[in-house]
């Protein structure tokens, strides 16, 4: 291995453990060495999209495909960096270039997937993802990720008896994951399997007793059934857990406006028995008189 390899790999390295400012000392000695090399320009663009420095990065990855015009690796993850900062049009274009260079590289397809569920293009992403299973079944991304990925397509859809298929797919690979959980709570609340719902938020909790989404769905089922208290019981927990988190600030809100309505709703109940008792006897006493 020369210099040059040496230094990216450790630019690499001190980017993945958050070491930024070192990787891009690192990656200046190795621009010193080879000013040309889209390799380094290409650890630039990565490593100020590590840093969430999109304005940083895209000259680098520009460079990069000056350098290497025909090149899918840097399209892809240019691609990638694109889909994070929502630019999501013009992540659609390049990735859609570096499959039209090489159709079977799966990472590519796999993130144009990805960019069309985060635009609402469900069929299209479906379209992408089942491509990649007969590209390659045992990819990690498709291997670890297809059912779940499927399954949220499905429950964005509307289509959620799918949804469910594919994220119990999902559950009997990996028993243990908390998203796969909630997402079949989710399920089972939208087919009004309330109880059900509530034991999926339990799993979750039992596996991560700090997933704050499990205890917003667990509290919001508990409301379903009416069970405020419990719901707000459910609520106030996951406050201590995560006191500045404004999902449960709202919810908590939200479940306590329904429990006040309904204690209103049960006053009003009490009130306008009392007078239709009061016009009874008042009705009595006219007829006796």
């Amino acid at each position: 291995m020369g210099r040059l390899e040496r230094l990216l790999d450790k630019a690499d390295i001190l980017k993945e453990t958050g070491k930024f400012n070192d990787a891009l000392v690192e990656l200046a000695k190795a621009m010193e060495i080879e000013p040309e090399s889209p390799d380094v320009y290409l650890s630039y663009a990565l490593t100020y999209d590590s840093m969430n420095d999109l304005k940083a990065s895209l000259p680098y990855f520009e460079k990069a495909l000056v350098l290497c015009p025909n090149d899918h690796y840097i399209m892809t993850h240019l691609g990638i960096t694109l889909a994070r900062n929502e630019k999501y049009s013009e992540a659609i274009e390049i990735l859609k270039e570096a499959l039209e260079i090489n159709p079977e590289y799966i990472v590519a397809k796999w993130n144009l997937g990805l960019t069309y569920r985060a635009i609402g293009l469900y069929e299209d992403a479906l379209k992408e993802f089942l491509e990649c299973v007969v590209l390659d079944s045992e990819s990690e991304y498709v291997k670890e990720e297809i059912h779940y990925q499927m399954g949220l397509c499905y429950y964005d859809m509307g289509w959620t008896r799918e949804a469910l298929n594919n994220f119990n797919n999902h559950l009997k690979l990996f028993p243990n994951d908390i998203w796969g959980h909630l997402s079949i709570g989710n399920c089972y609340f939208d087919l009004g399997w309330i109880e059900e719902s509530i034991r999926k938020f339990k799993d979750s909790l039992q596996i991560c007793p700090d997933f704050i989404p499990a205890y917003n769905s667990l509290a919001l089922s508990y409301a379903e059934k009416g069970w405020y208290d419990e719901a707000l019981e459910v609520l106030r927990t996951a406050l201590l857990i995560a006191p500045n988190d404004q999902s449960v600030k709202d919810n908590i809100d939200y479940i306590q406006s329904l429990k006040d309505d309904d204690d209103d709703g049960y006053k009003g109940i009490i009130l306008f028995s009392i007078i239709l008792k009061l016009l009874k006897k008042h009705q009595l006493q006219e007829n006796s008189n």
